[in-house]
């Protein structure tokens, strides 16, 4: 192995171990199927929020955030931002908050992912101090980007990110860059 392969290798494990700390979780579909389709340009799917008045609301202060981050993005891959009707795909974007008390989210589920008591486990000082720093509910903003196709609106390709908004006062541009970056990190550059 050359030295400057192994610099890359060893710079690509560093931010892969910086990402898995960052404790944003991203899930996105595999990239072959929009890959394939060779796509360069885009357009949104929707217009942008359009906040009347002052609200309180995050969703229309994180929204201009959210799309300078898929588009500034996009543009460093190669992707071209075109009007809607010369797109050949489109963006669309869910924002949904979430609560998260410390357990794992279920909905239909008939396994309890409670903590169980164990027996013969005393307690260590980490563990009570991680016990009352998790504990209590934490308001999670979780976002859904959906890459369509504008003429049989299926969904090309799709990423759920988690930790988009973290604070219930306000929106952190850097926080949502670096969820935006980790979510789109999958995608292959434009041809």
């Amino acid at each position: 192995m050359t030295r400057l392969s192994y610099q890359n290798t060893v710079v690509a494990c560093g931010f892969t171990l910086l990402a898995a700390c960052s404790g944003i979780e991203t899930i996105p579909d595999d990239t072959s199927r929009f890959e394939a389709t060779g796509y360069q340009s885009y357009a949104w799917r929707s217009e942008p929020l359009e906040q009347r008045g002052h609200t309180r609301d995050r969703l229309y202060q994180a929204d201009p955030m959210i799309r300078r981050a898929i588009e500034e993005r996009l543009g460093e891959l190669g992707y071209q931002l075109v009007e809607r009707e010369n797109a050949e795909f489109l963006i669309e974007y869910l924002a949904a908050g979430s609560i998260n008390d410390g357990r794992l989210a279920t909905t239909a589920s008939n396994v309890t992912p409670y903590p169980s008591a164990q027996i013969n486990r005393q307690a260590d000082g980490a563990t009570v101090d991680n016990a009352y720093a998790l504990s209590g509910v934490k308001e999670m903003g979780n976002l859904l980007v959906a890459f369509v196709d504008p003429r049989a609106t299926e969904v090309l390709w799709r990423v759920r990110i988690s930790k988009v908004m973290e604070d219930a006062n306000s929106v952190s541009e850097s926080a949502v860059r670096r969820a935006v970056r980790d979510g789109l990190s999958t995608l292959p550059p434009a041809r």
